[in-house]
């Protein structure tokens, strides 16, 4: 999603510094926010990776247009509701599969604009999956009713169709693992039409959900709203930037902004911003019973970057395994920059939360494969497991590993309730609230002490230098000779102009009369030193005796 604050034009010294020398960003890093700060729209990856393939698929009832005549703003005009399937070329009907809705603040893009062909090209790669990338009606050709009606209908497409010609025909083979995904505002979407799986019998439900730089708050309070906002540090060594680069406003006008774009999306009715059903993030617990595995990745340094951390710590107190991944330093929808903005070289952020996604496809699907159907692992942990990935400087190895995702899945599944036994509505609000009592009450449970993960918002700060280069070390010996040589020249010519001066009667007035015969001078106290303070007559008796 790209920034709609204004943007303000800026110039300052990148990359940054510390210790003599050593930078805090990489160069790639460097490149992508310079061209960042100029276009927050640029630069995003453009290519589609060896062995995966693409084919269009059309319903017909759910076709719609791009016109001015109809206030449509994306680039991409004329007939749509176009969705891209994007597969291995292996994959067949047992293959996984995901239903990708994108971002753009539901106003822009697509399944062929916004490089979302890539991103979609590239999980597939990682995943092993099919992934759908939905063209839903942007608005306001369409509101939030309208892009879940798409929505609903593309997921029913995907549970009976696989890869092949004009989407080959797998009703009658047995249903694979199914995902729903997606980025910046698709993820919010996303997580709705989640919920509702969740609760619809009609409807087949997903086996998890994965989200990179998730806006799920769109009442826009978030904390990190104020605490990730962009600054401008000025100090003696140039100009740095802080905080988001994409949303450069100040707190109350990019929340502002966005909650604008949010009303837009629920038709114009307030009340719908903090509704459950449309923002699962303001839910209540009882209501986020039966949710699959998740995996999130956001930027510690945007704005948005609350609404995944606080949602991903609000599920996990039900026992949903859930993987966070805080990226600091990085900006909004950073996964789509992991080919480093042409600098040639890759932003391995962006390319470890999209490892990082395959690897929780590829895991959760073991899982539900291994005749888990109809079951929901769980887990013991009742917090995120996080990792935080910092910056590190260039040519440093990682402050620490970065290894492959591990989902804790749990040992114990959870049965969900069979299709003939329809318990009655107290019985299912009194279920839900004995599993919210369990997940919230503080008497001891007797299970397997978790490995301890981190569960707090990570400091935007990027972290310090621990050692000096060799360039920083030789620079500050050089510095130090130098110094020591200019004092040295400044002392001998003082001391040249002194006893010249001296020597011709020539001092200035101003100096101390003892300066004009120092030797004599020491020489007459030392002899006579010990008399002082008495009076002639009373030094010629001490001196006789």
């Amino acid at each position: 999603m790209a920034s709609w604050s204004v943007v303000v034009l800026v110039s300052a010294t990148l990359p940054f510094r510390a210790c003599g020398g050593a930078a805090y960003m990489t160069e790639v890093t460097t490149t992508c926010v310079q061209k960042l700060m100029a276009d927050a729209g640029c630069c995003k990856d453009q290519e589609i990776p060896f062995g995966v393939q693409q084919q269009i698929v059309v319903r017909k009832d759910y076709a719609w247009t791009c016109e001015v005549d109809n206030s449509c703003v994306d680039s991409k005009r004329g007939p749509r509701g176009i969705d891209m399937l994007w597969y291995p070329k292996e994959a067949d009907c047992s293959t996984p599969r995901v239903l990708f809705v994108h971002g753009g603040g539901w106003k822009r893009h697509g399944p062929r604009s916004g490089a979302y062909d890539v991103l979609a090209a590239k999980l597939a790669r990682v995943t092993g999956a099919s992934i759908l990338m939905a063209d839903y009606p942007l608005v306001p050709v369409g509101t939030q009713g309208d892009i879940q009606d798409y929505l609903v209908s593309a997921w029913e497409w995907l549970s009976q169709h696989g890869p092949g010609s004009d989407g080959a025909d797998c009703s009658l083979a047995p249903l694979p693992p199914m995902f729903l995904a997606g980025d910046s505002s698709g993820a919010a979407t996303a997580l709705a039409l989640l919920l509702k799986l969740s609760k619809s019998r009609d409807l087949f439900s997903a086996s998890g959900f994965f989200a990179f730089s998730p806006w799920l708050n769109l009442d826009c309070d978030t904390p990190t709203f104020y605490s990730n906002s962009f600054a401008i540090v000025k100090d003696v060594g140039g100009d740095i930037f802080v905080g988001d680069i994409l949303f450069r406003g100040l707190p109350t006008n990019n929340s502002r902004s966005l909650r604008s774009l949010a009303l837009a999306y629920v038709g114009g009715r307030p009340g719908l911003l903090r509704d459950e059903a449309v923002a699962p993030f303001h839910a209540p617990l009882a209501s986020l019973t039966g949710l699959p595995p998740m995996y999130i990745a956001v930027s510690g340094s945007e704005i948005l970057g609350g609404d995944g951390i606080i949602f991903a710590n609000k599920v996990a107190r039900l026992g949903v395994p859930v993987n966070l991944d805080i990226f600091p330093g990085m900006w909004h929808g950073f996964e789509q920059h992991s080919e480093g903005c042409g600098s040639g070289k890759e932003l391995w952020q962006g390319g470890i939360a999209l490892s990082h996604a395959g690897d929780f496809v590829t895991q959760v699907t073991k899982f539900v494969s291994s005749g888990t159907q109809g079951h929901l692992p769980q887990t013991n942990q009742r917090t995120p497991r996080t990792s935080v990935h910092y910056p590190h400087p260039e040519n440093a190895e990682p402050w620490a590993p970065i290894e492959e995702l591990v989902v804790d899945l749990g040992a114990a599944p959870v049965v969900q309730p069979a299709e003939a036994a329809v318990p009655a509505h107290d019985d299912i609000e009194r279920a839900a609230h004995d599993v919210v009592e369990r997940a919230t009450t503080q008497q001891p449970v007797a299970r397997e002490e978790p490995e301890p993960q981190l569960s707090l918002v990570a400091p935007r700060a990027l972290p310090l230098q621990r050692h000096c280069s060799q360039e920083t070390l030789v620079g500050a010996a050089l510095t130090g000779v130098l110094g020591g040589s200019i004092f040295t020249f400044f002392l001998v010519t003082m001391t040249t102009w002194f006893l010249s001066r001296r020597a011709h009667g020539e001092l200035p007035t101003w100096l101390p009369k003892f300066l004009a015969h120092p030797l004599q001078n020491f020489q007459d106290e030392q002899r006579n030193g010990y008399t002082a303070g008495y009076s002639e007559d009373e030094r010629l008796g001490m001196r006789k005796h």
